[in-house]
Parts: structure tokens; C-alpha cells; sequence
């Protein structure tokens, strides 16, 4: 995953985009979706790929 990705998070069905990333492997990310938190957010790097797919990576090739 990269800035720019666009990804959804599999058990919400929420798309978000990677905002930036920083060296200590933290996303800022924003959701597409009414959220409950601080929109955008940060997650960690480790959480993404756990609970996210990149459904549009940056340069614009569909990976679904």
C-alpha cells in the first residue's frame, strides 16, 4: 500500500484513501464514509494490511 491507494476495509465496506505515510509506519487516512472519529485518521501501518485491500492503487490500475 501507498499514498494514494484507494482501499476498503472488508468487515465496514468503507473506501478510504492513504493521505501519507511516516516513517514510523503510521497512515494517515481519510474515510470516504460518515465516521464516529477524527476524519482523517491515523491508522497503523500493520492494521491496514490486516484489515484493508487496495481496491485502486495510485497510478490508477484496478487490482480488484
Amino acid at each position: 500500500m501507498k499514498v494514494g491507494d484507494l482501499i476498503r476495509f472488508s468487515e465496514t465496506g468503507y473506501t478510504g484513501v492513504i493521505l501519507e505515510f511516516t516513517k514510523t509506519g503510521t497512515a494517515l487516512t481519510f474515510i470516504n464514509e460518515d465516521v464516529h472519529f477524527n476524519n482523517p485518521t491515523w491508522i497503523t501501518a500493520r492494521t491496514l494490511n490486516r484489515c484493508a485491500e487496495v481496491i485502486s492503487n495510485a497510478e490508477g490500475n484496478s487490482q480488484s
